[in-house]
């Protein structure tokens, strides 16, 4: 497999259930995220359930608070909301070998969120994973692996053959934030495939089954 590291300044996931007032963000991006990153690179829509596997592990410096404008359509009055973003973020990509040719040359602009959340392709590699017990952060795990954590539904990918586009898998999910604490690492530690360069867990997503 190949493991594809995007970087970007600032990241946004916004969190689902908050439509308005302070705008909180996931500390990981949702599954659907990586499905908008994978279209753009490629340049038409690709569906997650489609792949044979696909893992990501996220990280950043931190979490800052931004003040935004917002203009509301046939009001003149405007508003102002507090919204969170992730700085200095990195992304890395567990993808099958094909991908490499397609983030050799993305079609499309890479986003990690909203559209000021610019991302480039620092470095695509070969890797080889074992498996073995180690300590998973950055991504979101299925239920059923027993992991604490926060739980929430998430959107697998959305149907892109209608508009507005309409999401075609939900499942809930683990969210786990990269661990930065001993005890953390130790509570989000299960049987997973290792990469040594991070010093991670990588759980595979395997949706096409």
């Amino acid at each position: 497999m190949i493991r594809v590291k995007l970087k970007a300044w600032t990241a946004s996931f916004r969190f689902p259930t908050f439509q308005s007032g302070y705008q909180p963000i996931l500390p990981v991006p949702p599954p659907s995220t990586i499905q908008g990153i994978l279209s753009a690179a490629k340049g038409e829509p690709i569906y997650l359930t489609g792949l044979p596997y696909m893992g990501y592990v996220f990280r950043s410096e931190g979490i800052g608070v931004d003040l935004e404008r917002i203009y509301a359509l046939g009001k003149v009055e405007t508003d102002i909301i507090r919204r969170e973003f992730h700085y200095n973020a990195e992304l890395y990509l567990y993808l099958p070998d094909e991908w490499e040719k397609i983030f050799r040359k993305p079609r499309y602009q890479l986003l990690m969120g909203r559209s000021s959340d610019i991302a480039t392709v620092e470095e695509i590699r070969r890797v080889d994973l074992e498996e073995k017990e180690a300590v998973l952060g950055g991504t979101v795990v299925p239920v059923e692996l027993g992991i604490p954590g926060i739980v929430h539904a998430l959107v697998v990918e959305f149907d892109y053959t209608s508009t507005p586009r309409k999401a075609r898998l939900v499942k809930p999910f683990i969210i786990l934030p990269y661990p930065r604490t001993r005890a953390e690492r130790k509570r989000q530690t299960a049987k997973a495939f290792y990469d040594p360069d991070l010093d991670s867990g990588v759980y595979l997503h395997r949706w096409s089954k």
